[in-house]
């Protein structure tokens, strides 16, 4: 995990008596919503989303999560229970961290004390962003918000504005239309070469969507 990089033997040692590892099939709760929560959680391999459910079984996905990133630490913060389920969307490996060993994490590498403050700083403007795309936008304009974000994010992460591992259906949900809608948006930047596809991975143009979105 980039976080990690600078770190010595010694240091790395230290974190690694820490952390257990823990590993989830496809499906799995990781965290539950109002769990009480004792850990974070650094996601090392797979995909996991972000959701919230109704008492009707409604399911209101708020973000997906692809290694390497990290979850679980708003609860360590604020002892209050978890706020969100996060599901396994593949078979999931994870490093937990207790929350009485965090403080100590933190001193061996104090990034990582940065890169929480920059993902809640980060998830609240993606919340504030999709509240606003609600309120005001089409959902043209909220898909290729969401195609942007996630892009965006993987850029950060591995170095290419791409998008895998998503289907038409999850970039919906996260835009709050339906698969059929999301699809044809797709399809019509596809055509404008906004989006070229390899396999089932989209590769985006960042500028030329920008420019997009400006327009719309």
């Amino acid at each position: 995990m980039p976080m990690f990089a600078d770190l010595g033997q010694e240091s790395l040692d230290a974190l690694a008596s820490m952390v257990q590892v823990r590993r989830y099939p496809k499906g799995a709760f990781i965290v539950g919503q109002r769990d009480t929560g004792a850990c974070m959680y650094l996601l090392t391999a797979g995909r996991a989303k972000v959701s919230l459910a109704s008492e009707e079984g409604r399911e209101l996905v708020l973000d997906y999560l692809e290694a390497p990133a990290h979850f679980g630490e708003m609860s360590l913060v604020d002892a209050r229970p978890r706020s969100a389920d996060v599901i396994a969307v593949t078979d999931v490996e994870v490093l937990a961290i207790d929350g009485k060993d965090l403080s100590m994490a933190i001193r061996i590498q104090p990034k990582l004390a940065l890169s929480l403050i920059a993902t809640l700083s980060r998830r609240l403007r993606t919340m504030i962003g999709r509240l606003e795309d609600m309120a005001f936008h089409d959902a043209r304009h909220r898909v290729m918000r969401v195609i942007m974000n996630v892009a965006t994010a993987n850029l950060e992460a591995r170095g290419v504005a791409e998008i895998r591992g998503m289907t038409h259906y999850d970039i919906a949900t996260l835009a709050g239309t339906s698969r059929e809608t999301a699809s044809r948006i797709i399809s019509s930047l596809v055509r404008s070469e906004t989006i070229t596809t390899r396999g089932r991975t989209l590769i985006i143009d960042l500028p030329k969507l920008t420019q997009e979105l400006r327009r719309d």
